[in-house]
């Protein structure tokens, strides 16, 4: 366990706001923060859908230095940060913010980071599950990376958070027994988060779908996840995505860079 006899006043406190928080990206942090003595704690906090304004405001008051949004309150934050940064602007979405010296709040996207290493190079067809925060970022990269017709299939019925320069085709949630099967799926969805709530793709894509990636990530893992895996396709998981964002953001927030060999995730 860490020790606490270094926390002060002078301690920066960097946190998770998140409506299912989780621990893996506080027990890393910690660790990190230990290993480069660095006087900073992490923590996760649950945040209500109807608090995360009042939570944001918290923050200024608090004046803490920085921390991950996760959803469903990426495209809110947007209006409750001072200055956005870089591709975030095209997103629409930010992960991540960080108090500057003045005190102004500057949002960053580093789920769209990851997104660039988690897609393959070239493909044929992609389905996108899901129009969330997280699906903003995946869609930019696609469109960056000018990759194949881009489908995206979701229970809302409008685009919700994709980027105005991506292209795409809309298909409903009820459709997918009877699209063909892809050649690249993203899980962007809630549905693996609990044991209860899994995602179930058609039996009949897993023949011809080369490349997978799922955001959602339980220690004994996802249904999508393990039967992907058993398959002996390139499968993303959630925690090695989660990984590859997470070390944006600690360049972010310490100026810190390592690879993920070196970080222990």
């Amino acid at each position: 366990m860490r020790d606490t006899d270094f926390i002060s006043k002078e301690t920066e406190l960097f946190v998770s706001l998140a409506e299912i928080p989780g621990n893996t990206g506080t027990l890393w942090f910690n660790k990190i923060f230990t290993e480069f003595k660095i006087n900073a704690i992490y923590k996760s906090f649950q945040i209500d859908r109807n608090e995360f304004e009042s939570a944001m405001k918290g923050i200024r008051a608090l004046k803490i230095s920085g921390g991950a949004i996760s959803m469903p309150f990426k495209k809110e934050a947007m209006g409750l940060v001072d200055k956005i940064s870089g591709v975030a602007n095209q997103i629409g979405t930010i992960n991540t913010f960080k108090k500057e010296k003045n005190g102004e709040l500057v949002g960053f996207n580093t789920d769209y980071i990851a997104a660039h290493r988690a897609l393959p190079e070239k493909a044929t067809t992609i389905y996108l599950l899901g129009t969330g925060g997280v699906s903003a970022a995946i869609a930019y990269a696609i469109h960056e990376k000018q990759l194949a017709p881009l489908t995206i299939i979701s229970r809302r019925k409008e685009p919700h958070c994709i980027p105005k320069e991506v292209n795409f085709e809309w298909r409903d949630w009820n459709d997918l027994p009877k699209l063909p099967p892809p050649q690249v799926v993203i899980n962007a969805t809630s549905l693996g988060m609990t044991a209860q709530l899994e995602l179930e793709i058609p039996n009949f894509w897993w023949g011809d779908i080369e490349h997978a990636v799922d955001l959602t990530y339980r220690s004994e893992g996802t249904r999508f996840a393990n039967e992907g895996k058993a398959k002996q396709i390139k499968f993303i998981d959630g925690k090695k995505f989660a990984h590859w964002q997470a070390l944006e953001q600690l360049k972010i927030y310490t100026g810190i860079e390592m690879n993920e060999h070196q970080s222990g995730y």
